[in-house]
């Protein structure tokens, strides 16, 4: 086997681990029953009883959207995208009949059918609307995958990876049994995986975006990145059509709480990670009343505050590993931080005008920093490699790094992934902008808080040039919701704590759950104190003590 393959194979464990698998794997503590047994949840159809008169139909939220309570953070936005552009030829994102109206959707047959582990793993498509407005026109398809858990007392408990951009299945399949006698619901939300899902430009067109150089240094640099990004917009309206004008998170939610009903639920038990978050947030903001038991992990910024960069997140992660390497024997980095510091910002610029050379590609100041960035996600437990790649990289040899980049964007021989479509497709329909010449402005202001990764990152106008507009711009509190409980950790490189403390004090039902140490994400981690915490909640509706810190 060739140390590429090896590379890739431990890589792609690593990154199902730290994405998506040690939020789900770790950790199995023990839940208790509580409830009298129930039938297990069997394949087969199951059609719902038409929802009562008088009471609100699935998806449909008591106080409308255009009622709801918004912020307006930017003037005049958004002025630089393109919303007059129209897809050129026929896109290639196809849409179903629509059902034609809310009862009919929330009438809907669900065949639930065996699909992998002997029966254990169930998987079904069901329809909502395109456009929740208008349950009469178009409708799109959601996939969900369910696992029954012991006796299936407590019912569902949906389950989301975050992005925006990621599905949600494997994550089902992944926390299976974590919450004894839960049912594990994940959905591929709507843009994303299986479900009906963004569509771009082809693989040239998108590996020309990719190499870009998205730390520009002079004009033509900077004309190029902007047109880049204009090309890659209008490719995704050739590509998906109208579909881009309905991926919000309202939209998102709106789906969760139909695809709540369809599995029997009441109230929407629920556990989300980084950008599941926000949908958790906004889904207490329109449906407090299903919202049951809420976890959020690894918060994202729904406050109307400067937020924190991300950048800054990876920032105080790659300063825990510099530290860490400085004083460990299985660095050889080096035992003085601050050279290995230089060293690393060397390589990278470096890397600005002589990528290295891997295997007839070029790993590029952007991607090395994608690269590293990757590894930062994960816990310290991922040091040692971090630092082998980094070395070899400053030695000349970026293959491990680009494979990093790779993984992280989705990227085969021949194809690139749905989530690197669809993060822009969701995220920039979700905010605001205010322009492309605000764009590097904003970029060097955040070299002070993060004067390593932040030049070499590089930035991005992506949702400048987009050819949608934005959603409501919505201020979310939840009143009326039951408790929230909110995880943050201090180290997490990509969801800055600030913004866990930010959102426990916006929800007017927030509650702080911290864990000291690194990683992004720590509610199914192997941390006994923070499983325990939300054990009770979940199991019990039990709230931690206000400023519960696990070490």
């Amino acid at each position: 086997m060739s140390r590429s393959v090896k590379v890739t194979q431990m890589i792609l464990a690593m990154i199902a681990l730290a994405l998506v698998g040690a939020l789900f794997l770790g950790g199995m503590v023990g839940g208790r029953s509580r409830d009298t047994p129930a039938s297990p949840t069997r394949p087969g159809p199951v059609t719902p009883s038409p929802v009562p008169s008088g009471q609100r139909m699935p998806g449909v939220p008591a106080t409308p959207v255009a009622e709801q309570p918004t912020v307006s953070p930017v003037e005049d936005p958004n002025p630089d995208r393109q919303l007059d552009y129209r897809a050129q030829g026929e896109p290639s994102v196809d849409f179903l009949d629509g059902l034609g109206s809310y009862q009919e959707y929330a009438t809907q047959t669900v065949e639930w059918e065996e699909c992998a582990q002997g029966g254990r793993v169930q998987c079904t498509t069901v329809l909502a609307p395109l456009d929740w407005e208008d349950p009469a026109g178009d409708a799109i398809e959601l996939a969900v995958t369910r696992v029954p858990g012991g006796d299936s007392s407590r019912g569902p408990l949906f389950v989301n990876p975050g992005g925006p951009g990621f599905g949600g299945q494997e994550m089902a399949v992944g926390l299976a049994g974590r919450w004894e006698n839960y049912d594990t619901y994940g959905w591929d939300p709507r843009g994303t995986g299986e479900s009906t899902h963004v569509v771009c430009g082809t693989f040239e067109e998108t590996e020309q975006m990719i190499l870009l150089d998205g730390s520009p240094d002079d004009t033509a640099e900077d004309r190029a990145l902007r047109q880049g990004s204009r090309d890659f917009a209008q490719q995704c309206r050739d590509g998906s059509g109208k579909l881009l004008d309905h991926l919000t998170t309202i939209d998102v939610v709106r789906d969760l709480d139909l695809l709540r009903h369809l599995a029997g639920a009441e109230k929407l038990n629920y556990v989300g990670v980084s950008y599941g978050t926000y949908v958790g947030a906004m889904y207490a903001q329109l449906f407090p009343d299903t919202a049951g038991r809420l976890v959020l992990d690894a918060a994202v910024e729904i406050t109307d505050r400067e937020p924190t960069p991300q950048v800054a997140g990876f920032e105080l992660a790659l300063d825990n590993f510099i530290e860490w390497c400085a004083g460990s024997d299985l660095c050889d980095l080096g035992d003085d931080a601050a050279a290995i510091r230089a060293d690393i910002d060397s390589m990278l610029t470096r890397l600005d005008q002589r990528p290295l050379e891997v295997n007839g590609r070029r790993l590029t100041q952007t991607l090395g920093a994608l690269g590293i960035a990757v590894l930062l996600y994960e816990d310290d437990e991922a040091y040692r490699s971090l630092a082998q790649y980094i070395g070899e990289a400053i030695a000349g040899d970026g293959e491990a790094l680009l494979t990093l980049a790779d993984l992280y964007n989705g990227r085969t021989a021949n194809s690139y992934g749905t989530p690197l479509y669809a993060f822009p497709a969701m995220g920039c329909v979700d905010g605001q902008d205010e322009g492309a010449d605000a764009v590097l402005p904003a970029w060097r202001e955040t070299f002070s808080v993060a004067p390593l990764m932040a030049p070499n990152m590089g930035t991005s106008y992506a949702c400048e040039f987009w050819t949608a507009d934005s959603a409501p711009q919505l201020d979310i509190t939840a009143p009326g919701a039951p408790p929230i409980l909110v995880v943050g950790t201090t180290g997490d490189s990509a969801t800055p704590y600030e913004q866990a403390v930010s959102m426990a004090e916006q929800l007017e039902s927030g509650s702080l759950l911290t864990l000291e140490g690194a990683g992004h994400g720590a509610v199914t981690g192997d941390n006994q104190c923070i499983a325990e915490a939300v054990d009770g909640f979940l199991y019990d509706g039990v709230v931690p003590a206000e400023g519960t810190r696990c070490t």
